[in-house]
């Protein structure tokens, strides 16, 4: 699931109107109706609004969040899965350790 069908899903389990919604985060409707339909970005300070709004936790919003970000970065290329795997991969060797293989924490 995409983080704007699961904004989608949240407006609708709530029975909210878009209207609603973005006037809780304190931003005009047609913006918001842009984010729920994938077309425009939220930022990180709007995920964490979202999810104070709707009652869940700002890590599993994130996480939808996060995840669409990386999706709109590969949806396109031909070997996305391949991607996809590569990162997973690198994430498995290097994303416990507290101080990556680029020395960076």
């Amino acid at each position: 699931m995409l983080f704007q069908d699961k904004l989608k899903e949240l407006r609708e389990s709530h029975n909210l109107l878009q209207r609603q919604v973005a006037a809780a985060i304190d931003i005009d409707t047609a913006v918001y109706c842009k984010i729920e339909k994938g077309y425009r970005q939220v930022r990180e300070e709007q995920v964490r609004q979202l999810a104070l709004f709707y009652g869940i936790p700002f890590e599993e919003l994130r996480c939808y969040w996060l995840a669409g970000k990386v999706y709109s970065l590969v949806e396109e290329e031909d070997d996305a899965n391949r991607i996809l795997d590569m990162a997973a991969e690198e994430l498995e060797e290097y994303g416990n350790n507290p101080t990556n293989k680029y020395g960076k924490n």
